[in-house]
């Protein structure tokens, strides 16, 4: 058994993480650590792949992809270790390949690749908060970054039909798309630990780490060890109103927007009578959900930084 399994996705980034995957592997074979590689043939391959890793003993599991495969490489660990108290006994290690990268963005891995092999070969860990939502139609799952409904979700749907475009520049491409064909602000009902709260939502975010869609710092005061999710609701915004908070969406600088909502909790429920989109760390969970309970799970999850 190897001392690491790297777990790539060939399809991240439109495809175009094969020629970095080789430069990867060419500075990890030049060092002393023991791995294999594993490629995903199709989505939650990577789950099965790194439960299996997590079960046999495997000590280190990296997601090699974007921050969807980062997702499934995470559930797979903790999926493993549920049932056990405590940090999981497998740590989890990041090469950022994906449109967004917005997981390993938030560990200060902000360099690309060259630095997260870097990282890896030094080995420092950190042991981080992770959530466990459960839907009302969809399967239950744990997130590491940030789960996101309304709005934020329907971008994330057309980002995954955006082909031509890289990077940050497919989700502001879908964000403009997205405007024109959704526009929706549903009353929700949040329970937020003891507190009730009925709003109208444009854009509802829980929040374990501060940035999404590669370059939205939708949350910033969100941190990953804090043992407690951070929440920013956009409420009843018009269309006029959107577009000069994008900007600020971008640096942070939109917490004081008079319909933006911050928020604090370790339980989080989401109700709504009409049918809501949700994504969790950029995978699309459903189009119609109704209900959505959520949960910090703190000092789960060990990652290498």
């Amino acid at each position: 058994m190897p001392d690491m399994l790297i777990i790539f996705n060939p399809f991240s980034n439109r495809g175009d993480s094969k020629h970095t995957m080789d430069r990867v592997l060419q500075s990890l074979a030049q060092s002393s650590l023991d791995f294999e590689v594993k490629l995903t043939e199709d989505r939650r391959h990577a789950i099965q792949l790194a439960r299996e890793a997590a079960e046999a003993g495997t000590p280190i599991v990296v997601a090699a992809g974007g921050d969807g495969t980062v997702n499934e490489v995470a559930n797979g660990i903790l999926l493993a270790a549920k049932g056990q108290d405590g940090v999981s006994p497998t740590t989890l290690g990041v090469l950022p390949m994906g449109s967004g990268n917005d997981f390993a963005w938030g560990l200060g891995i902000r360099d690309g690749v060259e630095e997260a092999v870097d990282r890896l070969k030094r080995g420092h860990t950190k042991v981080i908060d992770v959530a466990w939502a459960e839907f009302d139609n969809a399967p239950p799952r744990f997130f590491v970054n940030m789960l996101g409904c309304g709005f934020d979700a329907r971008v994330n749907i057309e980002a995954h039909k955006i082909k031509r475009l890289r990077g940050f520049a497919i989700y502001m491409a879908a964000v403009l798309k997205t405007l024109w064909v959704y526009f929706e602000t549903p009353p929700v009902r949040l329970q937020l630990d003891d507190k009730t709260l009925e709003t109208p939502s444009f854009i509802t975010f829980v929040a374990n780490g501060p940035r999404l869609g590669g370059g939205f710092l939708a949350v910033p005061q969100a941190r990953y060890d804090d043992g407690i999710l951070d929440l920013c609701i956009a409420q009843d915004v018009t269309r006029p109103e959107v577009f000069p908070l994008i900007p600020k969406l971008i640096k942070g600088k939109h917490t004081g927007h008079p319909k933006i909502l911050m928020d604090r909790a370790k339980h989080v429920v989401i109700e709504s009578d009409h049918p809501l989109p949700c994504q969790a760390d950029g995978e699309t969970i459903g189009e119609n959900l109704h209900l959505i309970r959520i949960v910090t799970i703190p000092q789960r999850l060990r990652v290498i930084v």
